[in-house]
């Protein structure tokens, strides 16, 4: 499996200024990868589509970061789960894991970011 990003989740609120992707900062945050076989079957389906549907900032695409904050995860969350059996096979265990990560944050009360790189 080869990883093309990672989605990230700050540990806590009271890191904002922090940012997501610098080695510096890993300690700060809870991070799962984007495996490049998952991110690419998800991104040319109806999921994503209507992933930028949703309130968000950034671009939802390769090369890009994006990020959906602390208020828009349960609609994320709601969309992963009613889209993600519809999903390309390839995309549903990493989807799976998406959500439950979201479901994480929104408890620490923080929003998730995604960053991929290629």
């Amino acid at each position: 499996m080869r990883e093309i990003g990672r989605v990230y989740a700050a540990r806590g609120p009271w890191i904002d200024d922090v940012t997501p992707g610098d080695p510096a900062d890993d300690a700060h945050f809870e991070s799962r990868p984007i495996p490049e076989d998952a991110w690419r079957a998800f991104e040319n389906s109806a999921l994503c589509e209507h992933m930028h549907g949703l309130p968000h900032d950034g671009i939802i695409a390769c090369y890009e970061e994006f990020s959906f904050g602390e208020g828009q995860l349960p609609a994320l969350v709601a969309l992963i789960e009613t889209e993600m059996q519809n999903a390309p096979p390839a995309a549903r265990n990493w989807l799976a894991e998406l959500a439950r990560f979201a479901r994480r944050a929104k408890e620490r009360g923080v929003g998730v970011t995604f960053i991929v790189s290629g």
